[in-house]
């Protein structure tokens, strides 16, 4: 059960994103934020140092020690899913962020004031292993070390999202992330997606 400081937090991030959406990340005021939240500034200051600290709470808690994290991640069917479980973690936030502004993140990073790439690196350890563990069931068929393919599925992920945003959501990331992935790695047929569940992602 959530303290009285985390619902306040999640109010304040609730509607820090929902203004981010309509107003946009850089056209979004500190003042805005506490008027949507019906806050004064100094409770918002006394939770965040700015709104940078909020992309940074949200991105952080794309966590892999989630209850409901480890219940996906138990019941995969195999490797290869448990890597698609990691995978979508982070793109299911661009997804609820949207184009705009998962787009307004990049640039953030560009001007190295956030660290969404090593974010997503932090699993490249665990990645590895899940490769290695594929390639040993063969689920994946490539015969490339481990360690050199791996973080490639990242890479993939993140320059796929980073696509989708210049193209203002103009495909569909979970679909086309997967399919890439599944290339890349040279994933059996059997363990690939069908068509008709991809358009399910």
């Amino acid at each position: 059960m959530l303290n009285e400081t985390a619902k306040l937090q999640n109010r304040i991030i609730a509607a820090a994103v929902a203004l981010f959406r309509k107003l946009g990340y850089e056209k979004t005021t500190v003042n805005d934020i506490c008027r949507e939240a019906d806050i004064a500034r100094s409770t918002f200051y006394l939770n965040f140092a700015g709104k940078k600290e909020i992309i940074g709470k949200i991105l952080s808690d794309v966590r892999l020690d989630r209850e409901d994290f480890f219940d996906d991640f138990i019941s995969a069917a195999n490797d290869f899913e448990r890597m698609w479980i990691l995978c979508n973690r982070f793109l299911t936030v661009a997804i609820e962020f949207g184009p705009e502004l998962t787009g307004a993140l990049f640039r953030l990073e560009l001007l190295q004031e956030l660290d969404i790439l090593d974010a997503t690196h932090k699993v490249d350890e665990w990645m590895i292993q899940l490769t290695a563990n594929c390639q040993r069931s063969e689920v994946i068929l490539s015969s490339e070390p481990a360690e050199t393919i791996a973080p490639i599925g990242v890479d993939i992920a993140y320059y796929t999202t980073y696509e989708w945003c210049k193209k203002s959501g103009a495909f569909p990331l979970r679909r086309v992330v997967r399919r890439r992935a599944e290339a890349v790695y040279n994933v059996a047929p059997e363990y690939r997606m069908s068509d008709k569940e991809l358009d399910r992602l």
